[in-house]
């Protein structure tokens, strides 16, 4: 039997259809008018097909397959094991291990945004996120010592810390390992407390228990099925205990001197070697790094394989899983299935973890470490940088804002040349701003990561492409025109944002307003801000296209060319494996509505909106309905939706969403800068001044169509805040794109009033109707 086969893994590439940090191509030049729109529908159902095939190869339990396998399987968990410590000096065992088997991070998001080793072992217990009280939540405490009765021993508090979690938003069942191997007649041994945690069934008992590693045998681990260990090397150096008797405090890692650790993780790379010479062949060796005991979260160890007489072997790959669909990456709650899937055993119940599965990797192993080390390093330098870089996003808009209501009361008659450069440099800036997201995506295409000053270089990046974005913007003879600029920058996040969801979601991976894999909210589709930028884009873009078309008399082109867009924007956000964004769906749809009726000059009716709410509806339970009828490892959380609105707990589901919504309202950020922009675009924008009627209304004047893209990206943004739990962030991002531009669209017109002020555009004869 080949190892692959005996992993229970499969080589093949994830749902996202590449390998490991496999880069989307470069977009190419925007086309313009339907032919745009037809090159998006033609990529939609492009980016369908190996998404499909990618479900029809995803790997199944063979149901011929009964009782344990040769061996038992071996879960090694390690506290705080990076990557960036596996090196052949000082862990030569390790090395050796990631060379023959297949390796990658682990995120190790628990319940709590802190994984401590008792919240990690937790999870691997439950198979869900899980958490454990403790008095301070900057300090990790240590698992409670089992009380050893004969070879067994039982965790003391063991039925608190499963009632506790029974009762969080995750209803995590902590015993559920443990309970499903004694259940089918199978040996658990637990080598250390916090492995104790890990196995242990419902009643909180190991069949076998040891104090620690040093103290296994052959003899002991003869007969068992599934055995738990415990290196807690790394944990000691960063003890919780203050020596001078006050509370304790949070250790921090630069504190420990380097040669320290890499004695410890000698140390601990011996002790791993100690126990592999004492395991059985045809036994399954995993290491996993369960958690952080101090410092930021970052992605830990994960590599299995096959123990023979000659040593480990196994598929030399990436693991990966249909939890986040990426190589090289692993959700810590994939554990739980995996271990039992080894055994061939079947939870019997949901849980969050999916399968550990095998994917392509580079060669040789070195090349496959640094790519696995320069992950987690963009993960921790996008984490720590996300509270500066909104909170700059919201200082930066608020100063667009200010800076051009001053420009437009300061200027707004008189000195003609000095008015023509602020409002033309007050263009430019709007946007820049509105550039700012989707810079900050295709930032991702430079390998910034990879530089000596990773901070630094992302902001160096985003700015750059910022620059390169406007540059494109005001380049070409399109800036002459109303909306010209504006099309090209919503057009371009459109189609980023497109391209990226037909390639695996790349560029939104550790991105400042992409998602996290630490954060661990979202690992693949397209992420709740993304959603809101990309949603304005697109509407914004269609809108700037169809004045194009409607100039020319051509009207129900315009239509067509918005259906068609829109309609390929639906389906790549709504489509499983692709955007799966359940929400999305829901709040784009009435959006697209409003922008194609006010663009079409249908009125808007109460009726209308009540046939927009039925498809959207529709839409997203057909989809839904769709994935749930996939193999339950297959699904996505449309699916996983489904069947929780089948077995009735879906109630739960929608509350721990609606409190998530509504608690994003004390995000004074992104509260501000939404609260911000709405000012500025009806207090401002539509202020009459010394023009007689606001700047907002004159560009109407000159492109009806923008009040279309507008009103529906304010219609989507309040829908989406009410459909997700992201809340405030959506209706934030989204006037983030859409207010800029639109203020580039009122400098425009204002500037062109001093230009033909009696002359109107052909158009102006369409008004939309309410």
């Amino acid at each position: 039997m080949s190892p692959s086969r005996r992993l229970g893994l499969r080589s093949e590439r994830c749902a996202t259809g590449g390998r490991a940090r496999e880069r989307p191509g470069h977009p190419g030049r925007r086309p313009g008018g339907r032919l745009y729109a037809l090159l998006l529908v033609v990529a939609a159902l492009i980016c369908t097909a190996p998404a499909a095939a990618s479900s029809a190869g995803s790997p199944e339990l063979d149901p011929g397959r009964a009782g344990p396998p040769g061996g038992p399987v071996v879960l090694v968990g390690v506290p705080g094991l990076l990557w960036e410590d596996v090196t052949p000096e000082h862990t030569p065992t390790l090395w050796e291990l990631a060379e023959a088997g297949a390796i990658g991070n682990v995120s190790i998001r628990t319940a709590n945004s802190r994984t401590c080793p008792t919240d990690g072992w937790l999870s691997v217990s439950a198979g869900q996120r899980s958490l454990s009280d403790r008095e301070r939540f900057t300090v990790c405490e240590p698992a409670p010592e089992p009380v050893v009765d004969g070879s067994g021993a039982t965790v003391p508090g063991f039925r608190d810390f499963a009632e506790q979690n029974a009762r969080s938003v995750f209803a995590a069942p902590v015993g559920l390992l443990g309970q499903t191997v004694r259940g089918q007649g199978g040996l658990t041994l637990a080598a250390g407390p916090g492995a104790a945690l890990g196995a242990a069934d419902e009643s909180g008992r190991v069949d076998h228990y040891v104090d620690s590693a040093r103290d296994l045998s052959q003899e002991r681990l003869s007969g068992v099925s599934l055995a738990a260990v415990e290196l807690p090397e790394l944990t000691s150096l960063y003890p919780a205990d203050s020596e001078d008797g006050d509370e304790p405090q949070e250790a921090n890692p630069e504190d420990v001197p380097e040669q320290v650790r890499e004695d410890t993780l000698e140390t601990l790379d011996s002790r791993l070697s100690a126990l592999i010479g004492n395991l059985p062949g045809g036994a399954t060796l995993m290491v996993v790094g369960v958690s952080m005991d101090t410092g930021p979260s970052q992605l830990t160890v994960a590599l299995t394989g096959e123990v023979t007489d000659q040593g480990l072997v196994g598929p030399a790959s990436y693991l990966a899983s249909e939890s986040t669909r990426r190589p090289g990456l692993v959700a810590l709650t994939d554990t739980t299935v995996t271990v039992l899937a080894e055994l061939g055993l079947d939870a019997g119940v949901p849980t969050g973890g999916r399968v550990w599965q095998t994917a392509d990797r580079p060669q040789p192993v070195e090349e496959a470490v640094v790519r696995l080390v320069d992950f987690n390093t963009a993960a921790v330098v996008v984490g720590a940088a996300i509270p500066g870089f909104f909170s700059g996003l919201v200082a930066i808009q608020l100063l667009i804002y200010a800076a051009a209501a001053y420009a437009m009361h300061r200027y707004s008659w008189g000195e003609r040349g000095k008015r023509a450069v602020v409002l033309s440099v007050t263009r430019v800036v709007a946007l820049a701003g509105a550039a700012f997201p989707v810079a900050s995506y295709l930032a991702n295409l430079i390998p910034w990561w990879a530089t000596q000053l990773p901070p630094l270089a992302l902001l160096a990046s985003v700015l750059a492409v910022d620059a390169l974005v406007v540059a494109l913007a005001v380049a070409g003879p399109w800036r002459r025109t109303i909306l010209g600029p504006m099309t090209v920058v919503a057009g371009a996040t459109t189609l980023v944002l497109f391209l990226d969801l037909c390639f695996g979601a790349h560029l939104q991976m550790n991105s400042p307003t992409g998602y996290s894999p630490i954060v661990a909210g979202r690992f693949y589709g397209i992420g709740n801000i993304a959603f809101a930028t990309f949603a304005t884009g697109m509407l914004m873009a269609v809108a700037g296209i169809s004045h194009s078309l409607i100039s020319r008399g051509r009207r129900r082109a315009a239509v067509v060319t918005t259906l068609l867009v829109g309609t390929a924007s639906v389906l790549i956000i709504g489509w499983p494996g692709l955007g799966t964004d359940f929400g999305g769906v829901i709040a784009l749809i009435p959006g697209l509505a409003v922008t194609t009726m006010m663009i079409a000059g249908v009125r808007i009716t109460a009726l209308r909106l009540a046939a927009v709410g039925a498809v959207s509806v529709t839409s997203i339970s057909l989809l839904a309905w769709m994935d749930y009828l996939r193999p339950v490892e297959d699904r996505s959380h449309f699916g996983a939706f489904a069947e929780q609105v089948l077995n009735g707990d879906a109630g739960t589901v929608l509350a721990r969403k609606l409190g998530a919504m509504l608690g994003t309202l004390g995000n004074w950020h992104l509260t501000l800068l939404a609260a911000g922009a709405l000012v500025f675009l009806f207090a401002v924008l539509n202020r009459p001044g010394k023009w007689r009627i606001g700047a907002l209304q004159r560009a109407y004047e000159y492109a009806p169509t923008l009040r279309a893209g507008l009103t529906g990206s304010l219609v989507t943004a309040l829908v989406g805040f009410a459909a997700n739990d992201s809340g405030v962030a959506i209706p934030a991002l989204a006037l983030t794109v859409a207010v800029p531009l639109t203020l580039s669209a009122c400098v425009w017109a204002l500037q062109q009033r001093e230009r033909e002020p009696a002359e109107v555009p052909r158009e102006t004869s369409y008004v939309p109707k309410a």
